[in-house]
């Protein structure tokens, strides 16, 4: 009997393997190939494709390989029906999301995101900044002396904190159980990717259950959802679809509560709502804390913007005052956090200078789809645009010399932490350029309809972690060592060994 299933499970690989050779044979088309295949860093590739070809298309050979299309497609993609251009589908692969969830399709979650999460942003700072002056005295000391910190590893524990606070609250998002299961999952998916990518992309699907690194990610899912079942069967037992739009910002539960009104009743279940917490938890922790370690990293290595962002937050609080919440606690209002322009721009030169993917706007094509200028994609074509060129080049429109001139910037190819405050203090871009706008010059959180929900609340918890390090804190470069990056392939990392020295302020 064993060997029957065993039989019959070898054929359905075979199977599966050769009807995955036909599709990966299928979805290879002939255009230009730029770069080689043991490159372990394609930003090289990607800025002289896009010299070379900036109107074809063309190959990095990644794994899986993709084809990086020229920007004038780029709206069309952007905007082309998901059955069609997938976002989900091309994430899904790359984190082996049969195993880790990651890229499924949670739309309950998106919703909550994109709807309440948004639209209570300003009852949520009182929160987030609660938490940092919880949290970064814990992480950063208080120490009047230099001290030196692995800068990655505190802002990837802030980042669990103070988004914790937000999605499960007070008491759990402190406890260290909750704290160190929320970053080893995120942490161990993130290496998921970079194990699976090891592998051949027609081989990955067969050996991935075998990976110690899914393995070790599946455990954490389980034991993650364990620390939070007990609030989530707490939240259920109380659900009534009738009062969530009454639930109060700030009470236990809160985000569990909102997202079960999205849920269909034969889909309102524990286990979703435990996974969908641990999916949120992955991706509000590992891009946000590895955006807020590079821009702490460039404050550290470029020391004549501390003070400048210092006063800039000084005077809006001289200005604006600080809000105290029901508890006393002080806090800075939504508005303004809009007036700080230099801080908004600063962070988001530092996103350019260190993409975390040196590609943006990745899709997987679902059916064979033609564009409209006629180029015909099979389906399975990975795609995506070469972010990194673009950020790179003075043909972009925002790092051209028409508008550098009017904003008296340097070319693309100099680090100016002011770059976009001077952009929009050009008349006609007073809107534009700021770090959660999406545009064809700034990739970071996607564009078009299917653009990083989150990215709002992103950026303000991005922004009350800096403005309370940059209050509180003096920083240096440890030793005066610049920092590296880790590139991997097109994904780009903080090296987690850097150090920065901090030493508390007398504020």
């Amino acid at each position: 009997m064993l060997t029957q299933v065993w039989l019959a499970i070898g054929l359905v690989a075979v199977a599966w393997f050769i009807r995955a050779i036909r599709n990966h044979a299928s979805a290879k088309l002939d255009f230009p190939v730029v770069g080689s295949p043991g490159d372990r860093d394609f930003s090289k590739a990607l800025v002289d494709g896009y010299a070379k070809y900036p109107d074809k298309p063309f190959y990095i050979p990644t794994s899986p390989a993709r084809l990086i299309l020229p920007m004038t497609l780029f709206n069309e993609a952007m905007h082309a029906p998901t059955t069609h251009l997938s976002f989900l589908r091309n994430v899904y692969d790359l984190f082996l999301g049969l195993y880790t969830h990651i890229g499924r399709q949670h739309e309950d979650l998106i919703l909550t995101i994109r709807s309440d999460l948004t639209k209570n942003l300003p009852a949520m700072l009182p929160l987030l900044q609660d938490e940092i002056n919880h949290g970064l005295p814990k992480e950063f000391g208080t120490s009047g002396q230099w001290t030196p910190i692995p800068a990655y590893m505190k802002m990837l524990r802030l980042v669990a904190l103070v988004s914790g606070r937000i999605f499960v609250g007070l008491p759990l998002c402190r406890e260290e159980t909750w704290i160190h299961a929320s970053i080893s999952y995120t942490t161990d998916v993130a290496a998921v990717m970079h194990a699976s990518q090891k592998w051949n992309s027609v081989l990955r699907p067969i050996v991935a259950p075998f990976l110690p690194e899914v393995r070790k990610a599946q455990a954490d899912l389980k034991h993650a959802r364990q620390c939070v079942a007990p609030l989530v069967g707490e939240v259920m037992a109380k659900y009534d679809p009738e009062k969530q739009d009454k639930v109060k910002v700030g009470t236990r539960g809160t985000f569990i509560s909102w997202m079960l009104k999205y849920q269909p009743d034969d889909q309102r279940t524990a286990e979703r709502v435990g996974i969908n917490q641990m999916v949120l938890s992955f991706v509000s922790i590992h891009t946000t804390s590895m955006t807020i370690t590079f821009a702490l990293l460039d404050l550290a290595s470029r020391p004549e913007y501390i003070e400048p962002l210092r006063a800039e937050i000084e005077e809006v609080i001289k200005e604006d005052g600080m809000l105290k919440d029901e508890n006393g606690q002080e806090h800075l209002s939504k508005s303004s956090f809009q007036k700080l322009v230099k801080l908004d721009s600063f962070i988001k030169e530092s996103q350019r200078f260190n993409p975390l993917n040196l590609i943006g706007g990745f899709r997987t094509t679902l059916q064979d789809f033609t564009f409209s200028d006629g180029l015909k994609l099979p389906k399975s074509t990975v795609v995506a645009f070469p972010m990194w060129a673009i950020y790179q080049s003075s043909s972009t429109e925002a790092f051209g010399p028409e508008i550098n001139a009017k904003a008296g910037n340097p070319g693309p190819d100099v680090f100016d932490g002011f770059r976009f405050a001077k952009l929009r203090a050009v008349p006609g871009y007073e809107a534009k350029h700021q770090m959660a706008t999406t545009s064809e010059d700034s990739l970071n959180f996607g564009h078009g309809p299917h653009s990083c929900p989150g990215r709002f609340f992103a950026v303000y918890e991005i922004k009350s972690l800096l403005v309370n390090i940059i209050r509180h804190y003096d920083i240096r470069l440890k030793d005066g060592k610049q920092p590296s990056h880790i590139v991997n392939q097109v994904a780009n990392v903080p090296d987690p060994r850097a150090l920065v020295e901090v030493r508390r302020r007398n504020v």
